[in-house]
This record gives structure tokens, sequence and C-alpha cells, in this order.
């Protein structure tokens, strides 16, 4: 130090140690025995305490304080502290560095390393060769960070128990087994129940192994992105991924499969068993195979929607489920003939929904008979059709409301709906419900027709006189709930 220290009193002293613990270097003696402060300089750099006297290098806050702030001053401090226990479990606290400096005795008790530990996982690198061998302290590090693993030995890492417990804390743990383990399965499956991307570091011994990544698939479904090229391409260990796993077509055709399997007849009528979907991502040759897409429309009509060829009778199944089929066949421009319309037809008569038969009058004839109700979808032009409206209204009078205006007011098409329920009153025309006699008709059928009658009707005695005496003993519950109009008499 400069020569502007000289003739400085202890209080200057201290105010300059304060400001640069190096000072002490030249300090009086007396200096370097107080406590506050050798404590204010070690708290600057733990190297301060090389300075102090030998009672202060043994003052267990003093001696703390340098070693948590540098490692390296544990060199320093007393030998009592040195070999104490407590003060190191303690300064490795604060600086885990102090393990590399403290006395071999301590990196060798057992003890003490498994408190270290406890605290501090990488406290294992500073061990004594033999305590990294001990499985029991070193599993205890493991548990942690499987990176405890890099200061165990390597004995460890070919010893199975040891292995298996630590792959079942951490996964990781399965890149240090030794090469007596690598294959071992049961350590592998533990591995990847935890996380597929323990595949990464497996070699084809597992990977290549289809039972065992079947069972990953199972875990994992992403597990499949890491079969090695001899299973991806094969065809069988696909068809068991289909069977077993939970989505097993999509991860198959969609997601990890070969592009081969889309010309796997087999595979795809094993897939149809778990989504008719997967008939889209079949080749033509699959798409038109007559007992795939039978299989396929079996299952589910929207299977059409991807059938490159559909037969008759597979087409019957699939409209027997819904009519929205027929539509899908009829985009194909497949021919067919006047008994392959019947039979459609009559599978499901709504197939006249779609536009392209809802004009056509012998599939309408066919549908209406099937079921009356239909003639509401079909062409305007067929709903005035004579032979389509009768037949439709025979089927069911409900029908009626959907003919054309003009049918609705020929009296013998009205006729043939009231003889089945008086209440298809409702649909005929205003002049048929303003006739009495068409009216009675109705009323004789079901009396609640009445509801229907024309309002020049209700102001008719002509009328009422005629409908009492055909009903003498119910006109006054029609009179009070007609269509609330006063009728004479009333």
């Amino acid at each position: 130090m400069g020569p502007h220290l000289h003739g400085m009193d202890l209080p200057a002293w201290r105010t300059a140690v304060e400001c640069d613990w190096r000072v002490l270097e030249v300090a009086p003696d007396e200096l370097r025995a107080e406590k506050e402060t050798m404590l204010a300089a070690v708290s600057q750099n733990g190297g301060a305490i090389s300075f102090a006297n030998e009672e202060l290098r043994a003052d267990w806050h003093i001696a703390m304080a340098a070693v948590k702030g540098d490692q390296a001053s544990m060199e320093f401090i007393a030998d009592s502290l040195k070999q104490d226990r407590n003060f190191v479990l303690e300064a490795m606290g604060g600086n885990l560095k102090v393990l590399e400096t403290c006395p071999e005795q301590h990196r060798g008790d057992r003890e003490l390393m498994e408190l270290c530990i406890h605290k501090n996982w990488n406290s294992l690198q500073s061990a004594s060769a033999e305590l990294r061998a001990d499985a029991a302290l070193c599993l205890g590090a493991v548990q942690q960070h499987w990176k405890a693993l890099l200061y165990c030995s390597e004995e460890l890492w070919g010893d199975r128990d040891f292995m298996l417990a630590a792959v079942k804390a951490r996964w990781q743990a399965f890149q240090f087994a030794g090469p007596a383990l690598v294959d071992d399965q049961e350590l592998a499956m533990e591995a990847v129940k935890q996380d597929p991307k323990a595949l990464e570091g497996m070699g084809d011994s597992i990977r290549g192994d289809a039972a065992f990544m079947l069972a990953a698939a199972k875990c994992h479904s992403v597990s499949l992105s890491y079969v090695n090229e001899t299973i991806h391409k094969d065809i069988s260990f696909w068809l068991s991924v289909i069977k077993e796993v939970d989505q097993g077509w999509k991860l198959a055709y969609i997601d990890y499969g070969p592009a081969s399997l889309s010309s796997s007849k087999e595979i795809m009528l094993e897939a149809l068993r778990k989504n008719v979907k997967c008939l889209q991502y079949g080749d033509e040759a699959v798409r038109s195979d007559p007992e795939v897409v039978a299989a396929a429309l079996r299952l589910n009509w929207e299977a059409a929607r991807w059938a490159i060829k559909i037969d008759v009778v597979s087409l019957e199944h699939a409209v027997s489920q819904d009519w929205r089929a027929i539509s899908a066949y009829l985009d194909l421009g497949e021919a067919w003939t006047l008994e392959d319309m019947a039979r459609i037809v009559t599978a499901n008569p709504q197939v006249v929904r779609d536009s392209r038969l809802s004009g056509d009058r012998d599939a309408v004839l066919l549908a209406v008979k099937q079921d009356g109700r239909v003639l509401r979808y079909v062409a305007q032009a067929l709903r005035d059709d004579d032979e389509i409206a009768t037949s439709a209204v025979m089927q069911s009078w409900k029908a009626l409301e959907f003919a054309s205006s003009r049918l609705r007011g020929s009296r013998d098409l009205v006729d043939l709906a009231l003889k089945q329920e008086g209440l298809a009153l409702q649909h005929a025309s205003v002049a048929l419900r303003d006739d009495a006699r068409t009216v009675i008709a109705a009323m004789v059928r079901n009396t609640a027709a009445f509801q229907f009658v024309a309002e020049r009707l209700h102001k008719d005695p002509d009328f009422w006189e005629r409908l009492v005496r055909r009903f003498p003993e119910a006109w006054v519950r029609w009179m009070q709930h007609g269509r609330g109009i006063p009728s004479p008499g009333f």
C-alpha cells in the first residue's frame, strides 16, 4: 500500500478495510484480530480470512461467511472446523463447491453425503469413489435428477435392479444402461411409459420388436413414429395396431403407417370395423373391390362417399340406412335398370329426395306406392300427375297436402283421402271445404274435421239442418268448438 496509509489510526484502518478488504495485507495485527472487521472483510471476499488471526479462523460465523463466498477459503479456516461435519453440511448449503475442498474424510462419510445429496443431488460428484458405487445413495440423487447418473460408478449402470429403480424414477436414466441392459424390454418399457421420447435412444433390438412397439403404442400412440424400417413395412404389424390400439386405423392410414397400406384389402377390411372413414384412404382397387365396398356399406352408408364402384346389393344396404347414399351412387354415373331402381326405391322411398330422381316418373311412382308422403319431395310437375297423386294418397291420406292445387280440388282424390281420415279435409281446396256433402263425409270419419269447414257454411242454415240431422247428439259441441264464428242458433 502507498505511503498515505502510514500514521493511520484504527478507525481509519477499519474504514479502509470496509472499502477494500485487501488493505488487511498491511493492516496492523490488532485489526486482524477484530471480529467485526474481519466479518466485514470476508463478506467482500472469502479469501480475506487468510489475514485473520488463528482465533478468528476458528470462528464459526467468520469461517462460514468465508467458505460460502469462496470455497477456496476452506484452506485457511481452522482444522477444527474442517473436521466438523455440521460446519461442512451448512457450508455446502451455501456453496456446493465446498465439498470439493473439504477433507477427504467428509467425502467418504456416508451419512454426511446423504444429507448433502438430500439438499442437492450435485453433491454426489464430490463423494468418494466408494460412495458413488453405493446404489441406495446414488438412487437418492437420481430421484432428484437423472443427470446424477453421470457421477455414479459405471458398475451401477450395469446393475439391473439399480437401473430399473432409476428408470422408474427418471425415464432418461435408460440412456445410461450398460451393454447388458440396453436390450432389456422391462427397463425400456418403464422408460417409454413415462415418455415415448425414450425410444429415441433405443436400438433396433427394441424398436424392431413388433410386440414391444405395439405395447408402446398402447401407452403412447406417438411411439409408432419410432418403429424401425423393418417393422414400418410390416403389414401384419399395422394390422395388429388397427385391431388393438385405440384409433389404430387413423394411426395406420394417416399418421404413421406406410403408403403401401392403401393397397391392402386385408388391412382395409379390418380397419372398416373400426371406422368406415378409412375407406377414403384406400387406393382405387381397394375402393372398387365388391367385398370391401359391401362390408363398408353394411356398417355405415356414409362409406358410399368414398367408394369408386357400388353394386346394387350394396347400395340397397346403404339406402336402407339413409336415403343420401343414393346421391353418392348417382355421382358415379353408374347405369341401372328399372328393376334395380325398384329394388332401391323399395328399400327406401326417400331416395326420390335426390334432385336427379325427384323428376323421374318411374322412380317417383314406385316411391309413393311405398310411402305416399314422399310426394312432398318430387318435382312440381309430378305432383300434378293424376296417377302419382292417386297412388300417393292411396298409401297415405297425408300425401294430399303435397298434391297440386288442381288435384286438391279433385272430388275423387279428396274422397279417397277422406275414406282414410276425416282430417284430410284440411288439405282439400276451399271449394271442397265449402261443400256440405264433402264436409259431412269427412265428419263421418272424424268429427274434428268440422274445424276445417269453410266460413260460408257456418252461416248456412241448410247446412246446419243437415248436420244436426246427421249428428243429432253432437251439434252443441261442434258449435262451441268450431272456428269461433257464431253460427245460427248458437
